[in-house]
């Protein structure tokens, strides 16, 4: 038996209703918000319900539904049964709600035998959790990340971010749609840009990105960002000195790339995330040849450049200078979809904010990346998994992980 308990204060989703229009949308069906009304207990219940069936799939090493992929469903004469996804489940559901509080206990009796943990690679470190931590505990990330046209990238590092586990997350994007990525993000901070007008990184942003850097414990820079003359400038320009260790991904490294920057003058420990294609710019080749010698090509450019290298693709290979290279050995083809890797940018930056040393973070986003790709694929399939669906498996899968350290440490 799996059980998932949850218990909330009712004034607290009353005032988030109050507060934020969305919430009620993005949260709740539709027939979820024709049954509450008015009555914020009713309204707070199925909060409790959503956070008490999540806690019972964690805990049973399932991939977590979204809010809304779970519902609440009354029947005349008998209890709320929880449909996930459309469909009905063996989940039992109990909610009650008195002195201010809701009440949910969800309670699976099938399938409550857990699935082998998988075998973690002998290299690999996850940040310690510990039970007195805060949200200071767990480091602060800033993504620098999106442009006109490329809205849904910042939200997909940001969450891949906050799904790995940092304390908070804060999404920097153009002025421009600002808005746009602003109402996709309820547990992460979106701020705007000044961007004149453009839509994209302009030279304007720069001070007020090194001021959001104040106290960051991490930097994710290049989803989504373009590769406008005015966007190279800024991203050049706030490469040099970082205050902290940084993710380079996506446009920031064909920006890197093309004018030659020299990643050493970040002075920070720098992890890079090309796909082969970008690897080849990077390393001045092509991608056939690349493919023909991944490892050689990582290496070389780590141990050139003094940067991390994480090589995507099948057999994944993360590169240190003066350390063993590292081979992901999962094969998981629902990862080939738009949008994963901006997921294991965040992922990767979440980590190094966590306090993990670069090489260790790198290869503890690509394991977990992975480990939650088989989750995804298990329930979806192999074809027409989302970026989306890969955010919520992060949480399942980093525990999965987690406790098959644990498992092997009390063997030795």
């Amino acid at each position: 038996m799996v059980v998932g308990v949850d218990v909330t204060v009712v004034a607290r989703i009353a005032a988030a209703l109050e507060r934020h229009p969305r919430f009620a949308q993005k949260i709740f069906t539709e027939g979820e918000q024709r049954y509450s009304g008015r009555k914020a207990e009713r309204w707070a219940s199925r909060w409790a319900a959503k956070e008490a069936v999540k806690k019972l799939c964690s805990s049973s090493g399932q991939a977590m539904p979204a809010y809304r992929e779970i519902e609440v469903v009354r029947r005349r004469g008998g209890p709320p049964r929880v449909h996930i996804r459309g469909q009905e489940t063996p989940i039992a559901l109990s909610l009650t709600h008195d002195g201010g509080l809701a009440i949910a206990v969800a309670v699976n009796h099938i399938g409550s035998r857990r699935r082998e943990l998988p075998v973690p690679p002998d290299d690999l470190v996850l940040a310690d959790r510990p039970e007195d931590g805060h949200k200071g505990t767990f480091g602060r990330v800033v993504v620098v990340a999106g442009s006109r046209g490329f809205t849904g990238a910042p939200r997909l590092a940001a969450m891949g971010a906050a799904r790995g586990g940092a304390g908070l997350v804060e999404a920097c994007v153009p002025e421009a749609i600002h808005s746009i990525v602003a109402a996709g993000c309820l547990e992460v901070m979106p701020t705007p840009l000044p961007d004149a007008g453009t839509g994209v990184l302009h030279s304007e942003a720069v001070a007020t990105v090194r001021d959001r850097l104040g106290g960051a414990d991490a930097l994710v820079i290049g989803p989504g960002l373009g590769r406008s003359p005015e966007t190279v400038s800024a991203l050049l320009e706030l490469l040099v000195g970082l205050p902290c260790p940084a993710v380079v991904d996506a446009d920031a490294l064909n920006i890197v790339a093309t004018s030659g920057f020299d990643l050493r003058l970040g002075n920070q420990a720098i992890v890079v995330t090309p796909h082969p294609a970008e690897m080849a710019r990077l390393a001045g080749t092509d991608t056939t040849t690349v493919q023909a010698d991944r490892v050689g090509t990582a290496e070389r450019y780590a141990q050139e450049h003094g940067v991390v290298v994480v090589l995507k693709g099948a057999e994944t290979v993360v590169a240190a200078s003066g350390q063993p290279t590292h081979i992901d050995t999962h094969h998981v083809v629902a990862l080939a979809t738009g949008g994963t890797g901006d997921v294991l940018g965040g992922l990767i930056g979440s980590l190094l904010a966590q306090g993990l040393p670069a090489r260790d973070a790198a290869i503890a986003g690509v394991t977990i990346h992975a480990e939650a790709g088989l989750i995804v694929q298990a329930r979806r399939g192999r074809a027409g998994a989302l970026a989306s669906d890969l955010i919520e498996a992060l949480p399942a899968a980093q525990e999965r992980l987690r406790q098959a350290l644990e498992a092997a440490t009390a063997r030795r």
